[in-house]
């Protein structure tokens, strides 16, 4: 019932989310191999050495903490071991590829991350490659257009500022003002220049504007999206300061580690920045001089809108 109660914005938007994983029965068996691979992942580093009181790196730390936050990780005198049973039931068809990603970069390299860090183990540019189509995958585009449709409205705002947009956001927010028939001006905000390059043709063909930079973003929007960008950032309370500045409404949608099971492991390896947790990023909300409005959901994302 607590779970329920802190997340009670998500029953909002699960109707349709769950009708694309295929219904209550589709969602819970993508929850039960999330835990599932998690323990996998956890058993693996294990096998490879891996001592889960201590972890030899800042990956492995974050494998163990969050297989003990699941309650998969057992510790007694003759060491750690992980206790999980394989689900009876397949993942949804639509989350196939992201559980191959899974396979693939987090558990078959997992004796690599013992020995060393994943910047050594997964070049950047693999990196980004693999970051840009977990974001493209059908199961999450579906949920952050539920999101931006049913909990942000964002279809009601004329400009709207996407923070860290990445190349899929941009789309899934023009969708969404399209779907309800709005005209929203949406500019999409970078840092990375490589990004930026693929935003500029993205921009050209589906009509919105790119900044490169905070400092090429104008003075004033209805609204400032922050998707998913804080445990990216290497100044987070920063991102949320300059959003302040610039836009009168803030919506916050946050994975934290509340709840998390092993896709943080993968964000990580792709290289973000650290975790957070609901706490730490309602915290920075409010010291960067936003008032909380409305909060959706606490864990395993944050969703909140600010004025």
């Amino acid at each position: 019932m607590r779970t329920l109660i802190d997340n009670w914005g998500v029953v909002l938007l699960m109707r349709e989310f769950a009708r694309m994983l295929g219904g209550v029965g589709g969602l819970k068996a993508f929850m039960e191999h999330e835990r599932y691979k998690l323990a996998v992942a956890a058993r693996a580093a294990l096998e490879c050495g891996a001592d889960c009181r201590r972890p030899p790196n800042e990956l492995l730390g974050l494998l163990f903490l969050l297989a003990r936050r699941r309650g998969l990780l057992r510790e007694d005198g003759r060491g750690c071991r992980v206790e999980v049973e394989e689900p009876r039931r397949p993942p949804p068809h639509v989350v196939e590829e992201y559980f191959q990603m899974v396979d693939e970069v987090v558990v078959d390299k997992m004796c690599e991350y013992v020995a060393k860090p994943p910047s050594e183990v997964v070049p950047e540019e693999e990196a980004l490659a693999l970051y840009q189509a977990l974001m493209s995958a059908p199961f999450y585009v579906a949920f952050r257009k539920a999101i931006y449709s049913r909990l942000a409205k964002l279809y009601r705002y004329r400009t709207i500022l996407d923070v860290g947009a990445g190349t899929q956001d941009p789309l899934d927010i023009l969708d969404v003002c399209r779907l309800h028939g709005a005209h929203c001006e949406l500019t999409a905000l970078e840092v990375d220049p490589r990004l930026c390059v693929d935003l500029e043709r993205l921009a050209s063909r589906h009509g919105f504007g790119v900044a490169c930079g905070w400092g090429q973003a104008a003075a004033r929007y209805d609204i400032a999206v922050v998707q998913n960008v804080l445990h990216w950032a290497t100044d987070p309370l920063g991102v949320l300061i300059s959003a302040r500045l610039r836009a009168d409404r803030l919506f916050v949608s946050q994975g934290v580690v509340e709840g998390a099971a092993v896709g943080f492991v993968l964000v990580k390896i792709l290289r973000a920045n650290r975790p957070v947790s609901w706490r730490e990023v309602e915290a920075m909300t409010l010291q960067s001089g936003w008032r909380l409005a409305r909060r959706y959901a606490k864990y395993p994302n944050y969703l909140a809108v600010y004025r």
